[in-house]
């Protein structure tokens, strides 16, 4: 058992943190997160952005790298 850890900013364990709790969202809830720019921190909006990317069906993301599936997402979900 290994003992080691990757040691973060406190900006990057916030980020991931974000990516925790925004990941047992449903779809729409974190389409609403993703597109309220006053209501939410960047850092919530681009969690809530990456789960969308990571849980889009493949006829959305068409198997592309993360920025294309991104990008593809964004466009599909209006954001």
């Amino acid at each position: 058992m290994s003992t080691l850890r990757v040691l973060a900013s406190a900006k990057r364990q916030r980020f991931f943190g974000h990516i925790r709790a925004t990941n047992v969202l449903p779809i729409y809830h974190l389409v609403r997160v993703a597109k309220a720019k006053n209501q939410y921190s960047p850092l919530m909006r681009t969690a809530a952005l990456r789960n969308l990317v990571g849980i889009a069906p493949l006829e959305i993301t068409k198997g592309a790298c993360f920025a294309k599936r991104r990008r593809l997402v964004r466009a599909f979900y209006g954001i």
